[in-house]
């Protein structure tokens, strides 16, 4: 639990950096990964089987990943190309249980939470650094 404590405070701390830093996109990218992580709290809290599931997971992590593409492609930053890079390799640790089913759950657990802490990192520091070119150009 503390592990989950301890993720959920960096990607508040990082999207409150990056809707700060980030103008219209931070903005978005911040909105859509607070959301998640939201209802993965809510539906996690309410049927655990069901938020474990890797059902859920890939259409909530999907379901991101079309959000982040969808701000990539509006973006005019590099970030959000990032973000949507690791958010794809999130995803396809989900669909790998499926292709592969003697995948061991260890590793699909690593796997699929691990690409959360670099998203969060890629906001915030590539909206400091696009906020910080935007007051040397002035």
């Amino acid at each position: 639990m503390l592990i989950v404590v301890m993720f959920i405070t960096l990607a508040l701390l990082c999207c409150a950096i990056t809707a700060v830093s980030g103008g219209k996109d931070g903005r978005w990218a911040a909105f859509m990964t607070v959301a998640t992580v939201l209802v993965d709290r809510a539906i996690g809290s309410h049927d655990l089987a069901l938020a474990t599931s890797p059902g859920f997971r890939l259409l909530l992590d999907g379901t991101l990943l079309l959000g982040y593409a969808a701000l990539m492609l509006a973006s005019r930053r590099f970030w959000p190309v990032w973000i949507t890079g690791f958010q794809m390799n999130a995803v396809l640790a989900h669909l790998t249980t499926w292709l592969v089913p003697h995948y061991t759950p260890v590793m699909y657990r690593g796997l699929e939470s691990f690409w959360g802490i670099p998203i969060v990192l890629t906001m915030a520091w590539g909206a400091m650094l696009d906020a910080r070119a935007a007051v040397a150009r002035r």
